[in-house]
């Protein structure tokens, strides 16, 4: 079972936030544009429990009309977990749909309110023919009904909720004609009360929440409840899965509870005391109502039996005392996170890494900023294991981040949420989930893109920039950067440095697959390109260049010839860049940068041919 979609509404910064998932997600915008609130939201579905605090609400309203909704919508469901309570019967086609609510309800007549927590199941609603309103006695039921309630084992004297479920099943099974099925809807606590919603709770992934900021009072006092506490269990489970010990246990354990199940083939399995009791049973509630009981005992989570409180502490070796991880550096906490993920990744990679058999739930990991205290090559490690991990059946990760170095550009674009603040302050989100290069035609560009984006991450800061400009050239970028050092253009608009961003594309070829992933993101942008007069192979280039631009000319400049030749110096054969800024630098020297250059050097900055006005910082 995947989470492939999930929905957030009114919870903290979040009006409605909408995201589509397949194994990795990446999640990117400013700081304090709503990335981690995206995760708490995530962590609180995931967790089971319940939203009791108003800094959780948007804007604070903690009525009914301002609930909290957190929607998971599920598939690729399994045999085993179709079979589960809060599944069986509430599927919408191949998916299962959960949401969860919360608000607060004030109280009446002096009275005190209460947090107030409601599921629902988006299914459909059945519709027996037939069934009486009255459904207190076998007699009530139509004779069409008769023969099955007859071939009801264990039925009951008088109808009960068992019973009437057994008989509902049959319906289903032996006569479907009788069984009309209705438009899927919200459905609320479908089950019937809390056994539905924690069977629900226990069947959905496991979330491990690695913080960007962890302190040890952030989480409970459990040792298997941390961070690292819970990886070592995961890490540990994945590997004793595979010993005979376990499996002797299953097999000893399943003796155990074969005593209190029932067994309409073989009775007699059943242990006497447990049969004595339920005859006793049975016969003071037909004295009284009737009803037939019996007694079940549903088989413990194995894991919970064999993996104790498990935690990690770092030994100082010279001191010989040992601390808390909780107690060390944040570095040391987040190279030691990596280090577990990584061993994660190992275990799950085995070939056969012995999942017991039956229901196993999957896993879910929540990382803020992995980039945390670590140097780029570590960086990298990390993405790599977090990739590894994705690809790994029963695990998906969503991560935000500040580093481009955790983007695919070209082969992973749907896997990133750019997340960022409306005009009213409510964060929101955008997701492209079409296919950006459809088809043959388009693949030179997405190979392009690639290769510019593999070996030059940098490019990846299109995301996180409010302004983009794409230049075909690395010198491009150094001289209009030298150039407007010079003028004085970041002294007097200092908001440039951080909200404008100059990407080499590696070649004006290379220009139209970055197009199509900023036109797809909607992220602002410009194109300055050299203008090549002559060149029939460049001019074709720059016709499509243009045909891209939703604005047409508005988004473009062209530099006329070029940049050597408005410069008016000889590009060498190695440190072009170099050459740019030696340009710039002399013409500037001499008060003759010009006017074309400066002209362009606005195009870049400000978007017109001219400095505006003074910014504020």
């Amino acid at each position: 079972m995947k989470l492939r979609r999930f929905e957030i509404r009114n919870f903290k910064c979040i009006e409605y936030v909408n995201l589509n998932w397949e194994d990795l997600l990446v999640i990117i915008g400013e700081n304090n544009a709503g990335k981690s609130s995206v995760l708490s939201a995530l962590a609180l579905f995931l967790s089971g429990s319940a939203a009791k605090d108003a800094s959780l609400f948007r804007r604070h309203q903690i009525n009914a009309d301002n609930a909290i909704e957190l929607i998971g919508h599920f598939s690729g469901i399994g045999t085993e977990e179709a079979d589960q309570i809060a599944i069986r019967g509430r599927m919408d086609g191949d998916k299962w749909i959960l949401k969860k609510r919360f608000w607060y309800e004030p109280g009446e007549d002096g009275e005190s309110g209460g947090w107030k927590e409601q599921l629902y199941s988006f299914s459909s609603t059945e519709t027996f023919v037939g069934w009486p309103d009255s459904d207190s006695a076998w007699t009530s039921f139509p004779d069409e009904y008769q023969g099955l309630i007859a071939a009801l084992p264990n039925r009951s004297v008088r109808p009960n909720a068992v019973s009437k479920e057994a008989l509902r099943t049959a319906l289903r099974d032996q006569r479907p004609h009788l069984v009309d099925v209705g438009a899927a809807n919200w459905v609320a606590n479908p089950g019937g009360g809390g056994n539905w919603k924690s069977n629900a709770n226990s069947i959905l992934p496991r979330a491990i929440f690695v913080r960007a900021v962890h302190e040890a009072s952030d989480e409970t006092n459990a040792k298997d409840a941390s961070t690292y506490g819970k990886l070592v269990n995961l890490i540990v489970e994945r590997s004793l899965a595979q010993r005979p010990e376990m499996a002797r246990l299953r097999e000893a354990l399943d003796e155990v509870l074969a005593l209190f199940r029932p067994d309409e083939a073989n009775p007699l399995r059943q242990a006497q005391e447990v049969r004595d009791l339920q005859e006793k049973i049975n016969q003071s509630l037909n004295e009284v109502i009737g009803g037939h009981a019996l007694i079940r005992t549903e088989p413990p989570e194995l894991r919970a039996m064999v993996l104790p409180s498990t935690s990690l502490v770092i030994r100082d070796v010279v001191a010989g005392i040992e601390t808390d991880v909780g107690d060390q550096g944040h570095g040391l906490q987040r190279t030691l996170v990596m280090t577990l993920l990584q061993l994660l990744a190992d275990a799950q990679g085995q070939a056969n890494f012995g999942m017991t058999p039956g229901f196993q739930r999957s896993t879910i990991l929540l990382l803020e900023e992995p980039e945390l205290y670590l140097h780029p090559q570590m960086e990298r490690l990390m993405r790599d294991v977090l990739h590894k991990l994705a690809s790994q059946p029963g695990t998906q990760v969503v991560c935000c981040t500040h580093s481009p170095l955790f983007l695919d550009t070209a082969n992973s674009y749907r896997a990133i949420v750019r997340i960022f603040k409306t005009a009213t302050g409510d964060a929101t989100s955008h997701q492209v989930t079409q296919d950006l290069f459809p088809g043959s035609t388009h693949q030179a560009d997405k190979q392009r893109l690639n290769a510019v984006a593999k070996f030059d991450p940098a490019v990846n800061e299109l995301f996180f920039a409010k302004s983009v400009v794409l230049m075909e050239e690395f010198s491009a970028i150094a001289a209009f950067d030298r150039a407007a050092e010079v003028l004085g253009f970041f002294e007097r608009h200092r908001r440039l440095r951080r909200e404008l961003t100059l990407i080499d594309c590696n070649g004006k070829s290379n220009i139209p697959a970055f197009l199509r992933v900023l036109n797809a993101f909607n992220i602002p942008y410009r194109v300055l390109h050299d203008a090549d007069p002559g060149n029939v192979s460049e001019q074709a280039t720059n016709q499509k260049i243009l045909a891209a631009l939703p604005n047409g000319a508005a988004q473009l400049h062209l530099v006329d010839p070029n940049l050597e030749g408005l410069l008016g110096y000889v590009p060498p054969s190695k440190a072009k860049p170099y050459a740019a800024v030696s340009a710039v630098d002399s013409l500037h020297s001499q008060g003759q940068l010009p006017q074309a250059f400066c002209e362009a050097v606005c195009m870049v900055y400000f978007g017109q041919p001219t400095e505006p006005a003074v910014s504020t910082p």
